[in-house]
């Protein structure tokens, strides 16, 4: 058997063990495209209204209604620059409330049938359960399917190289033709244009993928990469003596040196310190090279340190990148347009394969049965 030929039935045999899964995976993959601007867009349509002459109550005001929050860890205080968006508070990953930012009260959680449907797609694409829960078999199933699919694009690759390098050979091999002889010729065609062009997209997509469906490519990153940060982060201290400034003056001196931030959010210590720091998003959320810390000393409000993503470890680097890169979000609504129009032309690709695949095997026992009457 010649390597192309070996290549080929690799190819066409992991192509209909896997077809299901990564149908589904590129199905609700290209679903959850945009998943961070519809949950934003249906957080928006839920936040607390309030005339103009009304003004929002102070960070301080809102750090003491939180600290009225039962919790046993700090408290995590989030908050947008927008008008009327809501206060978050946490305790770890757990949300314990949404206030209002003009009363301090506590409210419903914004856009929470859009979150919760958005949850469960999300938990379909990477565990394959409806509840939104998390399954390890799931993510095992979903982890082996992509691997199939990495193998899928590398030996597509090669496969899609014509026996002879020329012109024209690489002109028909990229390109669409204006008709076609039957729909076989067709979906070869399209698989093999499609394929080419997706190619790129799909490796980095369907390797990023790893690292949430296995635990040794992170392992390995570790191992591999630095783990040391450029610039260490200055570590807060219990403020024993003198009096600490307001929370709104350290807020309003950490995002004078970062006026287009977009999110923010702080951790409330139990007791007194003497630095706090600030977390700013400048981006949509999504993109990791935009996030920057900034801590403040609490008695005199002096900016004592910025932290931006190119201080951060190789590995911290990394890590923040892969995650992002598997939704495209690190290149902005760019990067996550083609990431999703790559999810959904992945369809293509599955339904194209396995009709090709299908017909191969419909036109084998066709020719064995007419084998068969002549031999009789």
């Amino acid at each position: 058997m010649s390597i192309r030929k070996a290549f080929f039935w690799l190819h066409l045999i992991f192509g209909c063990i896997a077809a299901l899964f990564i149908f589904l995976m590129s199905a609700t993959g290209a679903l959850l495209t945009y998943e961070r601007q519809i949950i934003h867009f249906a957080e928006k349509s839920d936040y607390p209204q309030a005339n103009h002459h009304t003004n929002t109550l102070s960070l301080t005001a809102l750090s003491e209604i939180a600290k009225t929050l039962a919790h046993e860890k700090p408290l995590t205080i989030s908050l947008r620059k927008e008008e009327n968006a809501f206060v978050q508070v946490k305790e770890g990953r757990k949300t314990l409330a949404y206030l209002n930012p003009y009363t301090g009260e506590k409210i419903d959680e914004p856009g929470l049938a859009t979150k919760t449907f958005m949850r469960k797609l999300r938990a379909f694409h990477r565990w394959l359960t409806l509840d939104g829960n998390f399954s390890e078999t799931g993510r095992w199933v979903n982890g082996i399917a992509n691997l199939m699919f990495f193998v899928l694009v590398l030996s597509g690759l090669y496969l899609w190289l014509p026996k002879r390098f020329n012109k024209r050979a690489f002109k028909q091999k990229l390109t669409f033709g204006k008709s076609y002889p039957n729909i076989n010729a067709r979906d070869y065609q399209w698989h093999n244009v499609y394929g080419i062009y997706l190619a790129p997209v799909l490796a980095v997509v369907i390797a990023t993928a790893f690292f949430f469906s296995f635990k040794w490519p992170g392992n390995t990153l570790k191992e591999v990469i630095s783990n040391e940060a450029k610039v260490e982060k200055l570590t807060a201290m219990p403020l024993n003596q003198g009096t600490a400034q307001s929370l709104d003056v350290l807020f309003k001196n950490a995002i004078g040196h970062t006026p287009d931030w977009q999110q923010a959010q702080f951790s409330l210590p139990k007791t007194p310190m003497d630095k706090l720091a600030f977390s700013l998003d400048t981006g949509t959320g999504g993109e990791p090279q935009k996030r920057l810390t900034v801590t403040v000393d609490t008695q005199t409000g002096a900016v004592l340190q910025i932290l931006t993503f190119d201080d951060l470890s190789t590995y911290r680097k990394a890590r923040s990148y892969i995650r992002f890169l598997h939704t495209g979000e690190a290149y902005g609504i760019f990067g996550q347009t083609i990431a999703g129009l790559a999810s959904l032309l992945a369809c293509l690709l599955v339904y194209t394969g396995v009709m090709l695949s299908w017909r191969r095997w419909q036109n084998y026992r066709l020719r064995k049965a007419k084998l068969a009457l002549e031999a009789a």
